[in-house]
């Protein structure tokens, strides 16, 4: 059988590779895409079906990956689960900055740090007013451990990365207050740990779908809250409250339950608002706000960078390949 003659699956499962290779220089993915045109005609020469050739190779992201580890590609070109792991990282390094000022600046509690310095000044100090700004400054210590894979070779960034996740959550659950407040944080790189490795193994529809309505769930429970609250007449609100407390969560949950990127941007949009906000109006729920938005921002920016494109995802689930198991990025 000539290169010309493959079957439409065949040609579907090329056109994929091509997609996930596509930030890879042209002239490389062209000729890695006719190494694997190749190697399926000899196989079905050979006696093979179609299935049985395709199964062989593995899914298009498989084939991809490994090419990008043979030829060096991966800073050259990033895979869509490397460029995801990057994005959450930068998230987190970013979150880790901004809890360094809310903590180093604006809460005024003596209790944020776990030492014996009382003595320092009154209680209603900050940390920089309290122990000055050499001491304020051990407060982005977190922000640059979650930094450091950026600096390191691409092979060594995953395990870097689990053993920073493994520090900051150590330091976090024994740091009293402060930590509290690094908890995003340290979400952020745990997803940013989680999720790329969980794109490259890929997970069934199912996995996937499960995954999504999870999202959904946290999403919707201040709207949930809020509709429990209104009925009991245990709170009451004006329209502008009802719009972002209640029905903005639930619409949002419904479109992330069914995998819709934008969705997920703006779920993480909302959460950063609200961490910032938070520090704006420090106030008696200030942890609560600070939390509540680090979940919402983790969650929304984890969907977004892990669903791809509507155009990639109607490539693969027309490959065989895709039809077998899907990734979290359907």
């Amino acid at each position: 059988m000539t290169s010309e003659a493959l079957p439409e699956a065949a040609e579907t499962y090329l056109r994929a590779l091509g997609v996930e290779l596509s930030d890879a220089p042209p002239d490389t993915v062209r000729e890695i895409v006719e190494d694997v045109r190749a190697h399926i005609t000899d196989a079905l020469d050979s006696g093979r079906t179609m299935d049985q050739a395709l199964a062989g190779l593995g899914s298009p992201q498989a084939v991809a990956g490994q090419a990008r580890e043979e030829l060096a590609l991966a800073d050259g070109g990033l895979d869509h689960a490397a460029r995801a792991g990057r994005t959450l990282r930068a998230v987190a390094v970013a979150v880790g900055v901004l809890t360094a000022v809310c903590v180093s600046f604006l809460l005024r509690s003596a209790a944020l740090l776990p030492l014996d310095l009382t003595e320092a000044g009154p209680d209603e100090q900050s940390i920089v007013e309290r122990y000055g700004p050499g001491l304020a400054m051990l407060t982005l210590l977190p922000a640059l451990i979650a930094a450091v894979p950026f600096a390191l070779p691409v092979r060594t960034r995953g395990m870097a990365g689990v053993v920073g996740a493994a520090v900051l959550t150590a330091l976090t659950c024994v740091s009293g207050e402060m930590g509290l407040y690094y908890f995003p944080l340290v979400l952020l790189l745990w997803a940013a740990t989680i999720v790329p490795s969980a794109m490259r193994r890929g997970f069934g529809r199912v996995a996937v779908r499960s995954w999504h309505l999870a999202a959904a769930v946290f999403v919707a429970l201040p709207g949930l809250l809020g509709v429990s609250a209104i009925v009991t007449r245990t709170l009451g609100t004006d329209w502008v409250g009802v719009v972002l407390w209640i029905v903005g969560p639930l619409v949002l949950a419904v479109l992330c339950a069914r995998g819709i990127r934008a969705a997920y941007a703006v779920v993480a949009l909302g959460g950063a608002l609200v961490m910032i906000f938070s520090m704006v109006a420090l106030g008696f729920l200030f942890a609560a706000f600070w939390l509540f938005g680090g979940l919402y921002l983790m969650i929304g920016a984890s969907g977004f960078v892990a669903v791809r494109a509507k155009a990639r995802d109607r490539v693969e689930q027309r490959s065989p390949a895709g039809q077998r198991g899907m990734s979290p990025s359907t």
